[in-house]
């Protein structure tokens, strides 16, 4: 009875021994994420007009929209911040804005040193943006190609 159990036992620990581990090392290594996956959000500037719907949609009040006034009836977007240490990555804010203007679907990067730097501010979150449509040939998370390609990066790039 009890021979019968230790050699399932060492079975099943012969099998696992020469198995390829899935552990994944971290900070140095990314495990792929799924395209749907509830990871950080993005916020495009190009596609927001400031309406502040996302910001009433956020239980956690994590969004903050700042807006003033342009002479021709727009709304300038002054501040525009999301502090990742409250929110709980629901996506009702990216379910709530009407122009798609924050889509979750950015890397996963949660794991930080300095719990400050989870605080992301316009020009911040502009940076995290770009750099997610520069690594996937310029296209939205939703699959929507963005409305400029290489030619006005490069552009963009040098100016900065």
């Amino acid at each position: 009875m009890y021979g019968k159990g230790i050699a399932k036992g060492l079975a099943m620990t012969a099998k696992h021994l020469f198995r390829k581990p899935v552990t994944v090392q971290f900070p140095e290594e990314t495990r792929p994420i799924p395209a749907r996956a509830r990871t950080n959000l993005l916020w495009f500037d190009e596609r927001c007009t400031g309406c502040s719907t996302c910001a009433q949609a956020c239980p956690d009040g994590c969004i903050l929209v700042q807006t003033a006034p342009n002479p021709d009836g727009t709304l300038e977007k002054v501040r525009y911040e999301i502090d990742f240490r409250l929110c709980m990555y629901c996506g009702l804010c990216a379910e709530a804005c009407p122009y798609e203007a924050i889509q979750v679907g950015g890397r996963l990067d949660d794991a930080v040193y300095v719990f400050d730097n989870m605080y992301r501010d316009k020009h911040a979150l502009t940076v995290f943006a770009r750099d997610y449509l520069a690594n996937n040939h310029w296209t939205y998370p939703n699959g929507m190609k963005a409305p400029f390609g290489n030619d006005r990066a490069e552009a963009v790039t040098k100016t900065e």
